[in-house]
């Protein structure tokens, strides 16, 4: 079995520098990082985690709860974060909530229970002040949420700016009769969609024209496109708040004989990775989660590892242009 001494020979290093690649504890120059992993890699090296962990106080594994691992938000939120923390030799037990806040909750506890060093929360139903609670057994990172006290412990993304840019897209493109679907407005990032989406209305002096508060899912954007093409007065176009609820309207649409966009414009919201395959592709806006997820397992190396990332904490939304709007 190859020693840490042998690494830090072959790598040109001493020790003391390999422990720190290993640990994440200290900043090393890139071509340092690559001389050594490369060394690992040669002497089949294999630190004891236990040795590890005992001088560290430290499990270097953190839990990760979703609320779902299969859907166009939750995966690329946990591949980036778990990619980036594996590529900083650290481990990732994830725990899936199982669509309820009772799942949510069992998979916090579980994961506490296993002495994971962090917490990384992508869920639905926690509500913030429990995040907070949860927050003071285990520290908690969170992007695109905020909780009571998430100082440095939270990505964040503008999701009024993408409300308000998505309407104004649609006012450009000659709409004036815009039906709103939000998505449910307990939740914050759907409210502050929702919100900036009024505002683009209101900047422009117009009303929406038909609105309601939806669930995010497929089947439920279907079921609001249904009735928004049984109105007597139906809208140009509809801002549906997430890309599942617009390819849920767009079937409809199909269905139906509706020509989008040329009887219905339809906008999405998300940029989910198959959108652009649907015919006709979806126009929405570009969430960036991978780039987000990855931001936030950096947060977690600086905060519990005592790393020296820059990560970027706040981002943008960006319109995606093409058929369907």
């Amino acid at each position: 079995m190859s020693t840490i001494d042998e690494v830090a020979n072959l790598a040109g290093v001493s020790k003391a520098t390999v422990s720190r690649v290993l640990s994440g504890s200290a900043p090393v120059r890139e071509k340092t990082r690559v001389q050594v992993m490369s060394a690992i890699e040669q002497l089949n090296y294999s630190p004891s985690q236990a040795a590890r962990s005992l001088a560290s106080n430290k499990t270097y594994t953190v839990g990760l709860v979703t609320t779902n691992i299969n859907t166009p938000y939750y995966g690329p939120a946990a591949s980036g974060i778990e990619t980036t923390l594996r590529n900083h030799d650290r481990h990732v037990i994830i725990a899936s909530g199982q669509n309820s806040p009772e799942g949510e909750r069992d998979a916090v506890d579980f994961l506490i229970k296993r002495q994971v060093d962090a917490l990384v929360l992508v869920t639905n139903f926690l509500p913030g002040k429990e995040i907070a609670r949860i927050n003071k057994r285990c520290p908690v990172f969170v992007m695109n949420q905020h909780f009571p006290g998430d100082r440095q412990q939270n990505i964040d993304y503008d999701n009024f700016a993408g409300g308000r840019m998505a309407i104004q897209y649609l006012l450009s493109k000659g709409h004036t009769k815009i039906a709103i679907v939000s998505g449910p407005r307990w939740k914050r990032d759907a409210d502050q969609r929702y919100l900036g989406s009024i505002q683009a209305m209101k900047e422009s002096r117009l009303k929406v024209h038909w609105q309601v508060e939806g669930s995010f899912g497929v089947a439920d954007g279907a079921s609001h496109m249904k009735t928004i093409l049984q109105l007597k007065k139906k809208p140009s176009a509809v801002f549906f708040a997430n890309d599942m609820m617009a390819i849920g309207a767009l079937r409809v649409c199909h269905d139906q004989g509706i020509r989008v966009p040329e009887d219905m414009a339809i906008m999405g919201y998300d940029n989910w990775e198959h959108s652009k395959n649907f015919i006709p592709g979806l126009s929405t806006i570009h969430m960036p989660l991978y780039e987000m997820a990855e931001a936030t397992a950096l947060l977690v190396l600086n905060r519990v590892y005592g790393t020296e990332h820059k990560p970027k904490r706040q981002f943008q939304p960006s319109l995606i242009i093409r058929e369907s709007a």
